[in-house]
């Protein structure tokens, strides 16, 4: 998997980016233009809400935009196609709950899904807060992903996984042992106020807090566009999940050390949840990963999380996702990467590709 030191400005940082991965952006750009074709929009409406959502992100964050201009004067592509990328999560969740009041029609259209995990240090063998998750979206990331280790001129230093192309990431740490993973949920609400602060913005903001308690307020500080799980940890042993729709937000805690977490609202108080209407593949792999971890019963090292990530049960709908040949190709799933993360040594392990197959490589924040 590609890494990249992204270091000076948001323009230089951007530059960088869109010269180095190109070929990829523009790859992501026809799959996920492909997404949302067969998830119903229409060329004009997916052209439309690109550029809608191109003013949005400079009326949320200049520094975010200015990165985005980067981003297309280095890869040669126009700016509304970078915007589409950036706006990938707005867009796409807000399909799901007409595909998921369609399902009956639609069996095969599956949203983006992930299991994630959070273990708190008095149950690690290291005894350092871990977190980690295996990534399951469209086949045709895959190879499409990049690393991100970013030396910001304003705020921490951090590492994200990102889809090239993307400013921001989708899971990723900080300096300050900050982590983060994420999954996909999906509710009635969806998509309704698009004018509220967009997914991959919130993601930077989480990499630039210095506190633990500015990590969280990104989250609960306003509503939101779309429906979202959050793992957000620090190095020194906290782990908290956090569901969040577009206007409720639930706290989830772990349990004797550990919490997992797939594509379904677990606290449905105030919610009417639509993934598992779509893909109840969910409702097997969260519990499933808690007691597979749970299995060993000394204390839990790399190793042992690494075995469980890789879990086939279900296939091809497994916590290690597999692509579905019957699936049309612009919508098969699998899962494109995995990673785990360690909060007190500030680095993370990760496959390029579905871990059973695929090796993981340790990156290093400070490398």
């Amino acid at each position: 998997m590609k890494l990249l030191d992204l270091k000076g400005n948001a323009t230089d940082r951007g530059r960088h980016h869109g010269e180095e991965m190109a070929t990829s952006i523009r790859a992501n750009i026809e799959t996920y233009r492909s997404r949302f074709l067969a998830g119903g929009a229409s060329a004009d409406d997916i052209s439309e809400q690109a550029r809608v959502w191109l003013n949005r992100f400079r009326q949320h964050d200049a520094e975010y935009y200015e990165e985005m201009q980067g981003i297309a004067e280095g890869s040669g592509i126009n700016i509304t196609d970078i915007a589409l990328l950036n706006a990938r999560y707005e867009i796409a969740y807000s399909l799901y709950t007409t595909e998921a009041a369609a399902a009956n029609d639609m069996p095969s259209l599956e949203p983006e899904g992930c299991t994630s995990f959070g273990a708190q240090p008095e149950y690690t063998a290291n005894g350092h807060t871990i977190i980690g998750q295996n990534w399951d979206w469209l086949e045709g990331l895959l190879g499409n992903v990049n690393l991100l280790r970013v030396h910001s001129e304003k705020g921490p230093n951090h590492m994200v996984l990102t889809q090239a192309g993307i400013v921001s990431g989708m899971f990723g740490l900080n300096e300050h042992g900050i982590g983060l993973c994420v999954n996909g949920l999906s509710a009635v609400g969806d998509g309704s106020e698009l004018h509220h602060r967009p997914f991959h913005i919130r993601v930077r903001d989480i990499m630039k807090a210095s506190l633990y308690n500015d990590a969280l307020k990104t989250i609960y500080g306003t509503d939101r566009v779309c429906s979202t799980n959050w793992v957000i940890a620090q190095s020194g042993g906290e782990v908290l999940d956090i569901e969040t729709s577009a206007k409720v937000a639930h706290t989830l805690y772990p349990e004797d050390g550990l919490i997992t977490h797939g594509n379904h609202f677990i606290n449905r108080t105030g919610i009417q949840t639509e993934f598992e209407r779509i893909a109840p593949c969910s409702l097997y792999r969260t519990p499933r990963l808690e007691r597979l971890i749970r299995q060993n019963s000394q204390k839990w090292d790399m190793d042992h999380f690494k075995a469980c990530l890789k879990d086939g049960f279900g296939k091809p709908k497994a916590i290690c996702r597999y692509p579905n040949p019957a699936d049309p190709e612009p919508i098969r799933t699998m899962t494109v990467t995995s990673v785990i993360m360690d909060l007190d040594e500030r680095a993370m392990e990760i496959s390029d590709g579905a871990p059973d197959t695929n090796p993981y490589v340790r990156y290093e924040l400070f490398g």
